[in-house]
């Protein structure tokens, strides 16, 4: 209950050696559930998937970075619930590293799975400018409001 009432958070630990420059952003996925509906909650339905706390407001006020920049997105699905698909719509990740440790890593990866309570660091570049949508793939939480686009200008 206490994670479907917003009690939750991201600690990042760097690697002993650091890690690459790069624009850094943090994502929190987590449900929404009102008024402590425990029922909605063990069923899995949610009001809604936000990222970081708010629905949709990636769209409105989207990521910015610049054409080649390297990328840096520290993600956790706080859940309770939902397993969450990550991915940047119009760009495969250069470099996933699961749990956050670098001796995970895995490479060319498209979309990477989150369980409730699970995390992972993604790396990209964008080559092209544009507006670029990240969500979850499980698209009935994309639509409760867990999507957000980050903006690549020249």
């Amino acid at each position: 209950m206490h994670i479907a009432m917003g009690m939750y958070g991201m600690l990042i630990v760097d690697p002993k050696d650091g890690r690459t420059d790069a624009r850094e952003f943090s994502l929190v996925q987590s449900e929404i559930y009102r008024n402590m509906d425990m029922q909605a909650m063990t069923a899995g339905r949610a009001a809604a998937v936000v990222f970081n706390g708010r629905a949709d407001q990636y769209k409105e006020n989207p990521l910015t970075v610049r054409v080649g920049e390297p990328v840096r997105l520290y993600v956790v699905n706080a859940g309770p619930d939902h397993f969450s698909a990550f991915h940047v719509v119009g760009t495969i990740f250069d470099r996933v590293e699961p749990d956050g440790n670098p001796k995970n890593a895995q490479y060319g990866v498209s979309t990477y799975t989150l369980a409730p309570g699970g995390g992972a660091v993604f790396e990209t570049h964008f080559d092209e400018p544009g507006k670029y949508p990240f969500v979850t793939h499980s698209f009935g939480d994309a639509t409760l409001g867990a999507v957000g686009v980050i903006e690549v200008t020249p």
